[in-house]
């Protein structure tokens, strides 16, 4: 069993610091006897050694340790970035705390203090809310802060984003060319969100330089992002319909797969020349029989700007620019 510094020292009767410039390769620096260094090192070679964390992170006042908010896993994009994220940490020598908020205002809110009583160094979070981001900037406890996602336009705030507005005006594009005649709905939700509001209008603006105007009445939004929300919008675009849509854009993922089960589960099947288009992407997409594109948002490039960001804030460095917006890519499958 591993025996910590201060063990070995007992067992070696030497002092905690001979065992630290042993163990830190500094024992000759600081003219350890090679008789002292080889009872250590006998020590450590039998036994193997571990660090106090506790101790460590009290003399040094820090935990080694980042927490990250994210509204839900189950969003594919979520769950990519969270996985950028803490392989990036760790690279670093820090352990990330990832938890789920659900876009709950009042969850936000327990999860980013629960995070803050754990001490951790810093804070990655996607903000359900404006009023959310800037009740936490003013009560963070001193922790450095990177928001993840979402630009709520609130000033003096460190934010990493996509560029939704261009992503969408690429797919705009790349839709109106392919319609051949058939009508687009669009389907959103949580129309708050500036994510989602950048979409539609990037959505309309590239259909419009094609020469096609999104109808208000082809607009509909599903409630909240889940796969629950999107099922149940598209049982009722169905009904209103008398069949499924020609052509659809769903502003995120879940909603998208909630509209396809819809089709699959109570009526057999997903047309086969109806035109799909979605934020976010996901490898299935690829196996579907339709005509899919997707705008595909560099998870990898968000999490190491945002570890970037975070660090400089924790080591008090100065930083150029707070804010940080990368372009997605649009997918062809």
């Amino acid at each position: 069993m591993a025996k910590s510094i201060d063990e070995i020292a007992k067992l070696a009767g030497v002092s905690v610091t001979s065992v630290r410039l042993v163990i830190n390769g500094q024992d000759k620096k600081y003219r350890i006897s090679e008789k002292t260094r080889a009872r250590i090192q006998s020590i450590i070679d039998e036994h193997g050694y571990y660090i106090n964390q506790t101790a460590r992170s009290l003399k040094l006042q820090k935990t080694q340790t980042l927490g990250l908010v994210v509204p839900r896993l189950t969003n594919p994009f979520f769950s990519q970035l969270t996985e950028a994220l803490e392989i990036r940490c760790r690279e670093c020598g820090y352990q990330l705390i990832t938890v789920c908020s659900r876009d709950e205002a009042e969850l936000e809110k327990q999860v980013v203090e629960n995070l803050i009583y754990r001490s951790v160094d810093g804070l990655f979070v996607t903000s359900s809310y404006r009023e959310r981001q800037s009740e936490l900037m003013e009560n963070n406890h001193g922790k450095p802060v990177v928001f993840l996602d979402r630009d709520f336009g609130t000033p003096d705030i460190a934010v990493v984003s996509t560029n939704n507005l261009d992503g969408a005006k690429l797919l705009g594009r790349k839709m109106a060319r392919q319609l051949e005649g058939r009508n687009l709905t669009f389907m959103g939700a949580d129309d708050w969100l500036p994510t989602i509001q950048d979409r539609l209008e990037g959505l309309k603006a590239g259909l419009k330089e094609e020469g096609y105007s999104l109808l208000d009445k082809n607009v509909l939004y599903a409630g909240r992002i889940s796969r629950s929300h999107g099922y149940q919008k598209m049982a009722e675009l169905y009904k209103s319909l008398g069949r499924a849509p020609e052509a659809l854009v769903t502003s995120a993922l879940p909603v998208l797969e909630g509209c396809l089960e819809y089709l699959k589960k109570e009526h057999g099947g997903i047309p086969h020349d109806m035109l799909i288009g979605s934020f976010d992407d996901h490898a299935m997409l690829g196996f579907l029989p339709n005509k899919v594109f997707s705008v595909r948002q560099n998870a990898t490039e968000l999490a190491l700007e945002a570890y970037r960001i975070l660090e400089a804030k924790i080591l008090k460095e100065e930083l150029e620019q707070q804010k940080r917006v990368i372009m997605p890519d649009l997918i062809t499958y």
